[in-house]
């Protein structure tokens, strides 16, 4: 991933995937099981209505960890989309997003087409996906009231198309990934999915599509993150100043300033320094190309640090094909031809993956951070388409990089993001 935020645009490429280490998933256990008594609707995390798929390499070998596995698949997402053309574009990526409505797929994929997607998703078995999804959902310390966290999923069928739900598919996702599975007429499932996305990204993301009306079934997952630094800037020290791009352009920009203790890191490649929010999530900002950033997380050192930020807010599109060009380029490649096995979701129709698209929003300024992604996956059944104390300075007036991660032991990655202009 080196070198792979040179443009200067804000790329906000989030990464919102983390997998929750064994203390935190025994501490799921009774949370899990109040989200397991609500209605099988989503469940909505938020500050008092609680609610609640990436790679490695194509072939992990059963004792690989985890956690790397999941790093390679942030890493290699990251550079696949700069090599596609992202490298000098303001975008933000949703890995846990992405993952998740891909996790929608394989519960009703079969025989290779189910292999190739888990083992390009980074993981071992589907044991293994669903551990992974659950401690994304219950990682965010909701119960503070600082913090909002939703992780939604749902599907729908075009009652137009061949083929119906298969009944075991819509228990599955329902019991699994508190998904439902809807039957909906071929001119209604357009503003089903667009409304749908809209209220589970609190309007940042208000339609996924212009026409859904020709696909013969919908998967989609959302994910919305709002919450508050633990030290607010404020607001009476926002001040304007230059911000040098990467193109070597200065522009004026809102910036945020504070000086207190925070844990920082600095090296021959770079700086960081990290902002810890309310409920158990941190956000790393770096300057420079320092590589394997979390494993820096635990090298860093209390420290009094200045810091002036850019306020920011960006958004972003995956709609040309990136994202099943990456999964094919892991080797998921079958389940986007014919030859693709669904029938564990759609019974009598031969159907597969024609395309993802993830839609992305974040906005940063002095009270926190608000960031959302929307994801879907269309389905089709046709042919494919005390003393002195030294002062550190972190001043971002040029292209910089952030992580949005969880404050624990083993730090996962909610988003990743870069601001270059």
């Amino acid at each position: 991933m080196k070198n792979a935020f040179k443009g200067l645009a804000v790329i906000v490429a989030g990464i919102l995937f983390f997998i929750a280490s064994l203390s935190a998933i025994k501490s799921v256990g009774s949370r899990r099981a109040v989200a397991s008594d609500e209605k099988s609707e989503n469940t909505d995390i938020e500050e008092d209505t609680n609610d609640s798929a990436e790679t490695a390499d194509t072939t992990p070998e059963g004792d690989d960890d985890m956690t790397d596995i999941s790093t390679n698949f942030d890493e290699e997402l990251i550079s696949f989309l700069e090599k596609s053309g992202y490298s000098d574009k303001n975008y933000m990526v949703s890995p846990a997003s992405f993952r998740a409505v891909l996790a929608l797929a394989v519960a009703g994929a079969d025989s290779d087409t189910k292999t190739s997607l888990i083992k390009a998703m980074g993981f071992v078995n589907e044991e293994e996906m669903n551990e992974w999804y659950n401690n994304v959902l219950f990682a965010p310390d909701t119960a503070s009231g600082f913090i909002t966290f939703k992780m939604l999923n749902s599907a729908w069928h075009n009652t137009a198309s061949k083929g119906s739900i298969n009944e075991t598919y819509r228990q599955n996702i329902r019991q699994l990934y508190h998904a439902d599975a809807e039957d909906v007429a071929p001119d209604k499932i357009t503003d089903a999915v667009n409304d749908w996305v809209n209220e589970g990204t609190e309007g940042l993301v208000p339609k996924m599509s212009d026409d859904l009306s020709q696909v013969d079934m919908v998967l989609a997952n959302t994910i919305y993150l709002k919450s508050s630094w633990v030290e607010n800037f404020e607001k009476m020290n926002t001040k304007e100043g230059d911000f040098k791009s990467i193109d070597g352009d200065v522009v004026q920009k809102d910036f945020m300033e504070q000086a207190d203790f925070f844990r920082y890191y600095e090296d021959a490649d770079g700086k960081l320094v990290i902002l810890p929010m309310q409920g158990d999530v941190d956000v790393i900002f770096m300057l420079g190309d320092i590589e394997d950033v979390c494993d820096r997380i635990v090298d860093c050192e209390s420290d009094n640090v200045h810091i002036k930020l850019p306020k920011f807010e960006t958004e972003a599109s995956f709609d040309n094909s990136e994202l099943t060009e990456f999964m094919k380029s892991r080797g998921a490649g079958i389940a986007f031809s014919p030859e693709a096995d669904f029938s564990a979701m759609i019974s009598d129709s031969e159907v597969f993956i024609s395309d993802i698209i993830q839609k992305t929003k974040i906005k940063v300024d002095e009270e926190g951070i608000e960031a959302t992604a929307a994801s879907m996956i269309a389905v089709l059944g046709a042919a494919p388409p005390g003393e002195k104390i030294e002062t550190r300075e972190f001043i971002a007036d040029e292209p910089f990089k952030y992580y949005i991660v969880t404050d624990d032991d083993d730090p996962k990655i909610l988003f990743y993001g870069q601001i270059v202009k």
